[in-house]
């Protein structure tokens, strides 16, 4: 998008109300004759929706966290409503309501199957165009335009097969949208959590879009993966190319093959691509300097703690069964640091923590091939014997080699991946979970 495009600043005055009765008449004819007009302008309002759907997610998930008496306080209070913003939003949703009943006659009346669910392991729901819900999602279920298919347990992941025969694969809280077929591409919306996209082997590639919060990634023939929070996207491309531009400022850069990019929100840092680091085989995730967790509630620093992180509930639809209670803390390793995180023979995982009760407690880490796919989780437990009295801070070093792999047709070994999320939880029962610190340490002599 040009921002000196005259069309475009035409368009951006009148989803944000300040045009003439004579140029709202401009836009009319603009919208019904020029496709590229329609698609600007979905474009801009589908961020703005975005950006209303984000925040939908974090109040509920603040909501279901704070205790009631301070929901309640929380309520009482006035909260000053920019009008403008507000109006901005609510005429952004109107455009995309217009265009999508066909207005202006450029939406086919059957919706055309986009992709088709090829795997699904965890906890997942389905959110359909037609308002259908779903709390879990069949192997087979066929996707189109307007379906959102969600991840929401750590251990949870969906394969998508598109119609070229590439995949997508999301994991671990992760929320996926299936935009509309535009310019001969499938386009997708990440709204937060973590994807990875493999070409069809011997087949033509077919261009695909993926929006996040903070950039549009335009790709082609590419092999890649996106890690997405409210706030940040981070875009490594390991094969093909991409034509990248920040929400921010509708900059565009272009990435080649070994090259990543980082875009933000709320900070005007210029958007670039950089050679992708080389793997560490050491790293330590320091809770205090990580300002967005996966999943878990911030706890009062204690005397000992600077930063502790609590468990949070979780439910975990089961199939033809009740569902578990989990209580779970998640953090993406990609978070706190600019480096790949690699697996080696003989790495150890370090926790500190501790439970108010006694209970055995699942530790576990996602992985992804270096520079490749989505590889799979890895668990392991621990009994409250070898954790130690309950209420008093524990710290336990596992063997990466004890995990057992969740998927091991993906990778029988987590050796040689890279770690891209670790977690902690404890089934049905509330045991007061906590966690203060994680390190992986690698083979005596090889730290790098």
């Amino acid at each position: 998008m040009n921002q000196g495009n005259p069309q475009h600043e035409l368009l951006l005055r009148y989803l944000d109300g300040r045009v003439t009765a004579e140029e709202q008449q401009r836009v009319s004819e603009l919208l019904r004759t020029e496709p590229a007009a329609r698609a600007f302008l979905r474009e801009v309002s589908e961020q703005a929706v975005m950006v209303a759907d984000l925040e939908r997610i974090a109040a509920g998930r603040k909501e279901a966290l704070q205790p009631r008496q301070a929901v309640a306080e929380q309520r009482r209070k006035v909260v000053p409503v920019n009008s403008r913003t507000w109006q901005w939003r609510v005429a952004a949703a109107a455009v995309i309501a217009l265009l999508a009943v066909g207005a202006f006659q450029f939406t086919p009346k059957t919706k055309q199957e986009i992709a088709r669910v090829s795997k699904v392991t965890g906890s997942s729901q389905f959110f359909g165009s037609n308002g259908k819900i779903q709390n879990t999602l069949a192997m087979g279920t066929p996707l189109v335009e307007g379906d959102t298919v969600e991840t929401r347990s750590c251990d949870a992941w969906i394969e998508l097969k598109l119609r070229d025969g590439s995949m997508l694969t999301i994991a671990g809280h992760s929320t996926l949208r299936i935009l509309d077929q535009a310019a001969g591409r499938n386009q997708f919306k990440l709204l937060q959590g973590s994807l990875w996209k493999s070409p069809a082997p011997e087949s033509p590639a077919r261009a695909i879009l993926i929006q996040t919060p903070a950039l549009t990634a335009e790709l082609r023939g590419a092999q890649f993966d996106i890690q997405a929070s409210p706030t940040e996207t981070m875009l490594r491309v390991n094969e093909g190319s991409a034509r990248v531009t920040q929400t921010l400022d509708w900059r565009a850069i272009e990435v080649p093959k070994g090259h990543q990019v980082v875009a933000l929100l709320g900070k005007p840092v210029a958007l670039s691509a950089a050679v992708q680091p080389k793997p560490i085989n050491y790293w330590a995730c320091d809770l205090w300097q990580v300002l967005e967790v996966t999943l878990g509630r911030w706890l009062p620093p204690t005397g000992s703690e600077r930063a502790r992180l609590g468990a949070e509930p979780l439910l975990w639809p089961l199939a033809g069964r009740d569902p578990l209670m989990l209580y779970a803390v998640a953090i993406a390793a990609w978070k706190s640091t600019d480096h790949p995180v690699l697996l080696q023979s003989g790495s150890t995982l370090r926790f500190r923590g501790r439970t108010e009760r006694v209970q055995t407690v699942r530790f576990g880490f996602s992985a992804q091939k270096m520079r490749g796919a989505f590889a799979g989780k890895f668990e392991v437990d621990v009994n409250p014997d070898a954790l130690g009295l309950a209420g008093e801070t524990w710290e336990v070093e596992l063997p990466i080699a004890n995990f057992r792999p969740l998927h091991p047709h993906l990778a029988a070994s987590p050796e040689g991946l890279e770690l891209t999320d670790v977690y902690a939880l404890t089934i049905n029962n509330d045991a007061g979970l906590e966690i203060n610190h994680i390190e992986l340490h690698p083979v005596l002599g090889t730290t790098n």
